[in-house]
């Protein structure tokens, strides 16, 4: 009888063993772990593969990322630095209150993104919060309205260069823009901003007073280095996860299921990981408005290495990575539709 018992207890020891192990296994972390790990192996088995894969990101990083970015990078953490945002957004206070609901000090993180692109507005609005100008909430409603590309990137790169059409980096350009501005109203705060604290504004007012220029200019320099480095990383790792997608035959398949019809589908599967290479794929569509659209709404939502750019600044305003994504999941979402209204009114040029 205590044999039958035991064995029975066993049994049901393992069963909950196997439940657990298949919970473990099936979780987000375990398709992690396992992802991961095949990851790791095509890296072994394909080194020479990856090793191409790694030069092309970091020649695309070297050759037309960093020197594009970095002065504008640069002269953004300067400009913070030394309480440009308080005198350059006076003349934006009262719409960007009304607007928004933001400090007048969104303005300028707004003017800086728009000039700069990616993730300029993400590191400003940081920036911004560590010296006690922005408070969480105003940092979740400026993420929402000041996340935006470059007009480098969308006229020259994106409608120059890879559509080799003028007109379509201007749909691009505006349907972003507006999408963006757009997408603000959806996040912002019910209340109106509340003024500084006396302490905080104290802070904010003396920051300036008591560094000397040379240890701005150090540390803009450091910030600015260190933080192109990190989206080097990012550029390069995206690059990894695309050509795994290639080299897996996800492509492949599509075009083998759908025929011609496949092409958005893998514009939109590569453009999620990396907006650069959803573009290239975007410009082989033939429907020539639908390729515009969906190369803007890539562009808007920035593809998984913007993503993570802006969450790695975010973050530390106290944004969770789900509420980066719901913002750029809207933007994107608000600029397809303007791009293809826009393309198919202007077809004809396209």
């Amino acid at each position: 009888m205590s044999s039958a018992v035991a064995t029975k207890h066993i049994r049901r020891n393992s069963k909950f063993k196997v439940i657990t192990l298949a919970k473990q296994v099936f979780s987000l972390r375990g398709i992690t772990i396992i992802l991961l790990i095949s990851f790791a192996v095509l890296m072994a088995t394909k080194s020479a593969y990856y090793m191409d894969s790694t030069r092309k990101g970091l020649h695309l990083y070297a050759v037309a990322v960093l020197p594009s970015l970095f002065p504008f990078y640069f002269c953004s953490l300067m400009l913070t630095k030394i309480g440009a945002a308080n005198i350059l957004s006076k003349l934006f206070e009262a719409p960007m209150k009304k607007l928004y609901h933001t400090p007048k000090e969104s303005a300028y993180i707004m003017f800086l993104s728009v000039l700069s692109g990616y993730p300029v507005g993400a590191s400003c609005t940081k920036e911004l919060y560590d010296s006690c100008a922005l408070s969480s909430e105003d940092a979740k409603t400026i993420a929402a309205f000041a996340s935006t590309s470059g007009p480098i990137f969308m006229l020259g790169t994106v409608g120059s260069a890879i559509f080799n059409n003028v007109y379509v980096g201007i749909i691009i350009a505006i349907s972003h823009y507006i999408a963006a501005f757009l997408n603000g109203f959806i996040y912002r705060k019910r209340k109106k901003p509340c003024e500084l604290s006396q302490e905080k504004a104290s802070i904010q007012n003396t920051r300036t007073d008591e560094c000397h220029i040379d240890s701005i200019l150090s540390e803009s320099v450091s910030k600015s280095t260190l933080s192109m480095l990190t989206l080097g990383g990012y550029i390069v790792l995206a690059g990894l996860v695309v050509d795994t997608l290639s080299l897996i035959g996800l492509d492949t398949l599509f075009f083998t299921v759908l025929g011609s019809a496949a092409q958005p589908f893998v514009a939109l599967v590569f453009g999620f990981v990396e907006m650069t290479r959803g573009c290239i794929e975007c410009s082989k569509c033939n429907f020539k408005p639908l390729g515009v659209a969906m190369a803007t709404a890539i562009i808007s939502f920035g593809g998984l290495s913007v993503m993570f750019q802006n969450y790695s600044f975010l973050s530390k305003c106290k944004m969770k990575f789900s509420e980066v994504l719901t913002r750029k999941i809207t933007q994107s979402l608000i600029a397809f539709a303007l791009a293809i209204i826009f393309a198919l009114i202007l077809k004809k040029f396209l």
